[in-house]
């Protein structure tokens, strides 16, 4: 993939009608939830939108779980973690870099050093 062609792509029914036959949806989740997909591998969204009244969190988090291409992304993911910056296969506009009380090397355990690629 070329390092500028990363961005997040949306299907529109007018344009991609039979897509949204395949779309895998999330059941309703619960606090504490969570779900894990290879996003390569299905069409699946998030809402555009939260409408809900408590705190709604989508996370992608490209290294887990552990396995031999996981690990590898993390080796490519972790010098961009250090940098502050978004990583790799998103779109280069690093648009959370700003956000109040983003997580740093600081905040991590020490599991969460070794999640993170610390010890690769």
């Amino acid at each position: 993939m070329r390092r500028d062609a990363r961005r997040a792509l949306s299907i529109r029914p007018e344009f991609h009608a039979p897509l949204f036959d395949a779309l895998s949806s999330i059941p309703k989740m619960q606090p504490g939830d969570t779900v894990f997909w290879h996003s390569s591998d299905v069409i699946h969204a998030v809402e555009d939108a939260h409408r809900g009244t408590g705190y709604s969190n989508v996370m992608y988090v490209a290294s887990a779980p552990a396995c031999a291409k996981n690990d590898a992304y993390l080796k490519r993911q972790f010098p961009s973690f250090l940098q502050d910056k978004g990583s790799p296969d998103f779109p280069a506009d690093h648009f959370e870099v700003d956000f109040v009380g983003r997580a740093t090397v600081d905040d991590l355990t020490p599991l969460g050093k070794a999640q993170s690629g610390f010890d690769l």
